[in-house]
């Protein structure tokens, strides 16, 4: 007897405690909501696997965000910066406000493009608590398999019911399967950066690739490095709303799943930690940043993971803020990144694979080179013992096909470690403008090195029967700017 798939629902776990778009553009203010829910911010597709998916959407009062509000003028905010609002500046003044509304959804899912015999799960409340989010956890499906569903919503008295348009996903393969898999990596994503008015440029240049899913290496949003300062849950959440609501990544995700990792301006701020002590985050808390990510974001409770996509690939996610020492600490053995137990199961579950290649794809840099007065990551002296014992480990099993890709830095480059040769490609960020702060190219290291925005792509398949790895760095646009291919059948120095 066949098994249905599996739905249940929830809100998420629940937060303890800029530019001016012109309607020239494409992207004027939103009239007034006269029926509201809307879903101004899409759908999110994520954590998918062979047989399960997380469903992300959230309801809103208005069809689109209030582009063309109020924006703080002048540069980035320093620790010196303007923190708070403007006394006469209220939330819905701001640019790419996006104000959330009570209201009852429920998910309808199937396997026809007009979802004709598709389930509907039960109506469930939506509400403040979650900041009008809920997430739909998908269970039995079907190993690559393509599924369309949409979001239905209707308001507390169940008078109106809008559903939202239909949207796609594939499932993983099986881990015996073999299925050519594409998928693409970013990282750095600073608002008032932005290069386009309707959302970053690398959107549809992803998309144009059909990618199977997409990664985000934190630096999501930067509730520290650019106004308003995050000082407030209500104010962290605000940078999501503008980001998300934006047409090219509400177009991408209608597609496109994806995995989240969160770095420090996503957590909270600039390098941080647990336990950290900072005035300039005001009544906003590190524990309250942790929840608000998983708040915006369709991702499981436990945020070190590992996802399988057939026979050729699987991909860790490490989680690098939850578990570290203070970056000030001097370093030595008892000093860690990802702490001991998510040492352990990475070593275990690497060596457990046996994909043709494994890739872990970083928040930070494992290899580098950074800038020496840097103490954030494993590519710094300040994790050197924790960095080098994962680097010898790594070359010590002889695992030829383990490869990083990080985010977090502000420029793309291909680097090989001198004394393990691992390799580590680094994405770049999400625009031209946001790059720069490279230590320069280092030819023991670098066999790529740009400082330019983009992306990187990563894709796994067989060639004549070997099973091929390549890697692309983008730039904004998608041209292709560096490629590196690696086969199983030959050596990757």
């Amino acid at each position: 007897m066949k098994r249905a798939a599996r739905i249940t629902q929830s809100g998420p776990r629940r937060a303890c405690g800029c530019l001016i778009l012109l309607a020239a553009m494409g992207l004027a203010r939103a009239p007034a909501a006269a029926e509201a829910p809307y879903q101004a911010m899409g759908t999110k597709v994520g954590e998918v696997t062979a047989r399960s998916a997380i469903i992300w959407a959230r309801l809103t009062l208005e069809p689109q965000a209030r582009w063309g509000g109020f924006r703080f003028p002048g540069p980035r905010v320093q620790d010196g910066g303007p923190p708070l609002l403007p006394g006469d500046v209220q939330m819905d003044d701001l640019d790419g406000a996006c104000a959330g509304t009570p209201g009852r959804a429920r998910l309808i899912i199937g396997t026809s493009p007009d979802l004709m015999g598709a389930r509907r799960t039960p109506w469930v409340n939506v509400g403040p608590e979650t900041d009008f989010t809920v997430q739909f956890h998908l269970t039995n499906l079907k190993p690559n398999t393509e599924y369309f569903y949409a979001i239905e919503a209707r308001d507390p008295a169940g008078e109106v019911r809008r559903r939202e348009r239909i949207c796609r996903f594939v499932t993983a393969p099986r881990p015996n399967e073999w299925t050519e898999v594409t998928f693409v990596v970013i990282t750095g994503q600073l608002y008032r950066h932005l290069d386009d008015p309707k959302g970053f440029k690398i959107y549809p240049a992803m998309g144009a690739l059909s990618p199977s899913f997409l990664v985000a290496t934190g630096d999501t949003v930067y509730y520290d490095g650019e106004p308003p300062r995050a000082t407030s849950v209500e104010l962290a959440r605000h940078h999501w709303h503008r980001m998300y609501a934006l047409p090219r990544l509400v177009q991408f995700h209608r597609s496109v799943p994806g995995y989240w990792i969160k770095d420090d301006h996503d957590t909270w701020c600039n390098d941080c930690w647990p336990g950290m002590a900072t005035k300039k985050m005001g009544d906003f808390t590190f524990a309250e940043g942790q929840a608000v990510f998983l708040e915006q974001v369709p991702m499981s409770k436990r945020t070190h993971r590992t996802f399988r996509w057939g026979k050729g690939l699987q991909i860790w996610l490490p989680e690098g803020r939850d578990f570290r020492s203070p970056n000030n600490m001097p370093d030595g053995p008892e000093k860690t990144i990802w702490g001991e137990a998510q040492k352990q199961w990475l070593k275990r579950s690497i060596l457990a694979s046996d994909a043709a290649f494994r890739i872990m794809v970083s928040a930070t840099p494992m290899v580098g080179p950074d800038r020496p007065n840097k103490r954030d990551n494993h590519a710094n002296a300040a994790f050197a013992t924790e960095g080098d014992e994962f680097r010898r480990w790594v070359r010590d099993q002889g695992l030829r096909n383990f490869f990083v890709v990080c985010g977090d830095r502000h420029w793309q480059y291909a680097s090989v470690h001198p004394e393990t040769g691992l390799w580590e490609f680094s994405c770049g960020p999400a625009s031209d403008e946001h790059a720069g702060g490279t230590p320069g190219e280092d030819p023991t290291y670098h066999r790529f090195h740009r400082v330019n925005g983009g992306f990187l792509s990563v894709t796994v398949t067989e060639v004549d029967g070997v099973p091929t790895c390549l890697f692309r760095h983008h730039d904004v646009d998608g041209n292709v700017v560096f490629e590196h291919t690696i086969t199983t059948a030959v050596d990757t120095d």
